[in-house]
């Protein structure tokens, strides 16, 4: 059943709602911390009637994504099996023979949308391990990034993209930060919300 709700559950323990049109993102340690984030964060939108597509690389590649999910989740093989849930490794979303193509992969997503409420869905949940990032494409994906922000405001879209923390140098974390609406940090269980560039982030968080 679609709704009109401008907020949805993030899933993040310590999280509450957050608007539709985040473009968001956060920094992992190790395999451990991007389970803890992507399983609670895609089961949360699975269970708001959010078609969830992740784009995953190591060190969580898609098969082990969705074993992570059908044990934190009793439905993700029904979500799998109705559309609702889609788990791609990186290579067959953001990668072509040409290199990344920024303004194509981000007219793809606003499709993916159209498509998630045609289709009967609230909306569309999507998440990008970036790990794969080389450092010759580093310009190009921040360029990719900071379009996203902008094309998926006011849109029925939710987005969390993983950053390896070790992979990225202080000024590259700063470009990272200021490219998304806002980033979470876990702390022990919890998570908190780290504003960065204009927030799209209210009270109700």
């Amino acid at each position: 059943m679609m709704t009109s709700s401008h907020v949805t559950p993030c899933g993040l323990p310590g999280i509450g709602p957050v608007p539709v049109g985040m473009h968001s993102c956060h920094f992992y340690s190790d395999r451990q911390q991007l389970i803890d984030a992507l399983v609670p964060y895609t089961i949360a939108g699975l269970q708001a009637n959010e078609r969830c597509i992740l784009i995953a690389a190591q060190p969580l590649p898609a098969r082990e994504l969705i074993r992570e999910l059908q044990a934190g989740w009793d439905g993700a093989d029904d979500a799998m099996q109705r559309g609702a849930l889609r788990v791609l490794d990186f290579d067959r979303w953001y990668m072509g023979a040409s290199g990344l193509k920024s303004e194509d992969i981000v007219r793809l997503w606003l499709q993916e949308e159209a498509l998630a409420l045609m289709d009967g869905f609230s909306g569309l949940r999507v998440s990008g391990n970036i790990s794969f990032l080389q450092p010759d494409q580093w310009p190009a994906f921040m360029a990719y990034e900071k379009s996203v922000s902008a094309n998926f405001a006011k849109r029925r879209i939710v987005a969390l993209c993983s950053y390896v923390l070790d992979g990225c140098t202080a000024d590259q974390r700063d470009q990272v930060l200021r490219a998304h609406s806002c980033a979470f940090e876990q702390h022990d269980r919890d998570w908190q919300v780290v504003t960065t560039g204009p927030s799209v982030l209210g009270p109700s968080v």
